[in-house]
């Protein structure tokens, strides 16, 4: 697979847990919960993905890091608004909308403005990157390190 097309797939898993933690109520507390810290695994682990192969990679075809980066940074700030909403708290829903809204505008960004732009790659190039992201995804979600952060993570945003 194509960078792009690795990347889309996880966007498209993405925007799914947030669809799915839309629709639960406030009595799936329990639901809410797996959905959430799933949501917060996997966020994470493409942010990394992200930042450490792709972004590097279109530094020289795509003007437009800055503003991804930036977006990173504001899907961040809405998922520890979720992360300390209760679960049976009337805002969880619309707190998860919020995030919902951010994450589907930079998703849009990079898949029809970003990745077009990584097209000068050339299709090499794009096939062997979308190898290293697949590689990288796999690694992340078996480390041992990834799920200590994502622990330490949840825990300091309920805190708080």
């Amino acid at each position: 697979m194509k960078a792009d097309e690795v990347l889309i797939a996880h966007h498209d898993m993405l925007r799914g847990l947030l669809r799915d933690l839309t629709r639960t109520t406030d009595a799936e507390t329990g639901r809410r919960e797996e959905l959430r810290d799933r949501l917060l695994r996997e966020l994470e682990i493409h942010t990394q993905i992200e930042d450490e192969l792709f972004y590097p990679a279109v530094r020289d075809v795509s003007p437009l890091l800055s503003l991804a980066h930036a977006e990173h940074r504001q899907i961040d700030d809405q998922l520890a608004t979720v992360m300390r909403t209760a679960p049976d708290d009337p805002e969880f829903v619309p707190e998860v909308r919020m995030l919902e809204s951010t994450l589907r505008h930079h998703t849009m960004e990079e898949e029809e403005r970003m990745f077009p732009q990584a097209q000068a790659l050339g299709a090499d190039r794009l096939e062997e990157l979308g190898s290293q992201l697949q590689e990288r995804q796999r690694e992340l979600a078996r480390s041992g390190a990834m799920r200590l952060i994502i622990r330490l993570k949840r825990a300091t945003l309920r805190l708080v």
